[in-house]
Order: C-alpha cells, then structure tokens, then sequence
C-alpha cells in the first residue's frame, strides 16, 4: 500500500471515529437514557428523542429509524444489548414499544407499538417482518375504512422466539416463549410456547423437545 493510500485510510478512520463520537455526544443530551457501551450508526434517526430509553450494550447499525412518537413517558425501550440492523423503522404510533434483554431485529423490518408491543429476550426478528398491533374497522360500505378508526389489542412475543424473514405479525396474537415461525408467514392467531409453525395463516406444524429436535422428526424451515 502507498504512503497515499495509507494517509487516506488513516483519515477515513479518523473522520467515521469523530461521526461516531459525536453522534453519541448528541444522544447522551437528547435521548431519556443512553447506556455505556453503545453503537448507533451516524445515520440513525430519532424522533421524539425524550421519549427513547436505549440500555446498555445496544447497537443501532445504518440507516435505522426510532420514531417514538406517542403521549407515554418511554414509547420505545431498548434492553441491553438490543440489535436493531440497518434500515429498520421502529414506530409506537401512539402505543408503546418494549424490546427486551439481548433481542435482535433485522434490516427492513416495520416495529410498531399502536396497542403496546413487547417483543422478549434473546428473540430474533428476521428481516422484511412487518409487526402491527393495530387493525382497521371495516363494519360499513358508506364510510371510507379510513374514517371508520381501529382497533388496538397489543401483540406478546415471548422469550427466545425465532420469527423468520418476511413474517407479518398481526394485532392481538400472543406468541409463546421458545416457539419458531417458518419464513413468510402471516401470525393472525396466538401460538402456544414451544411449538413451529408456518404458513399463511400460520399453523402449528409441530411441537418443540428440550432436547432440540421435533415431536415429528426433522423439519425444515426456511428462514
């Protein structure tokens, strides 16, 4: 490497260190809580940073969203070592967002928390899932859907949950501690602990042993 090339990348690491320290600096005043030992990316936006409780050991990659808008103390707390990957939006829409200890959510996933969401420790959120504790009334034809307002129960995803990619997880399920979802499945009904299940709606296909095998043998899921 030349004596050029090595001064640019020396400057290049210089100059993405300063963005890094400065983006912190800027969040240790804004948000309500930021942890030690934080990462969030220069292009990390937040709204309503007052309202945002990020924990220690949490890391926010590129291009992610929180956008805390709600009439909540915290609209969205992050536990410790909290994973949200690049271009995420994560939104309480007026509800509320608990993500708790050492879960991950994947690039390009919608979070909102219209109902309030809690999504539980250690679970991953593959990418492209879409989670909306939310539904429109649509009981009358002579009012557009768009005036008709909307329900909020909330969504419950447990401890240790495995939600494969591009999962949509609708208002009012319940989903139990330990269970995997197969990728591109709709969740429209709450599932039991300890069990897989896929499809459209999302079915429980088997039950899931301590041992970490199946009830029914070996089972692909794609992810």
């Amino acid at each position: 490497m030349s004596a050029l090339a090595k001064s640019c990348a020396w400057t290049t690491s210089c100059v993405r260190k300063l963005r890094l320290s400065l983006k912190l600096a800027l969040c240790q005043k804004v948000l309500a809580h930021l942890g030690d030992g934080v990462y969030i990316h220069p292009s990390v936006t937040f709204n309503w940073p007052e309202r945002i409780h990020v924990s220690d050991g949490c890391r926010l990659h590129q291009g992610a969203i929180l956008n805390a808008r709600t009439s909540h103390d915290v609209g969205i707390m992050l536990g410790k070592g909290v994973t949200i990957h690049e271009y995420t939006y994560v939104d309480p829409y007026g509800g509320w967002i608990r993500i708790e200890e050492g879960a991950g959510i994947g690039h390009h996933c919608v979070v909102g928390g219209h109902g309030g969401l809690t999504i539980g420790r250690h679970t991953m959120i593959s990418g492209l899932t879409y989670i909306v504790p939310a539904n429109h009334i649509f009981q009358r034809l002579d009012v557009p859907y768009l005036q008709q307002g909307e329900t909020r129960q909330g969504i419950v995803i447990g401890n240790n949950v495995w939600i494969g990619a591009g999962c949509i997880i609708l208002d009012g399920v319940t989903i139990g501690d330990n269970c995997v979802v197969g990728a591109g499945s709709i969740v429209t009904r709450s599932l039991p602990a300890c069990v897989l299940a896929y499809g459209a709606p999302a079915k429980v296909m088997t039950c899931l042993s301590e041992r970490g095998d199946t009830s029914a043998g070996d089972t692909e899921v794609d992810t």
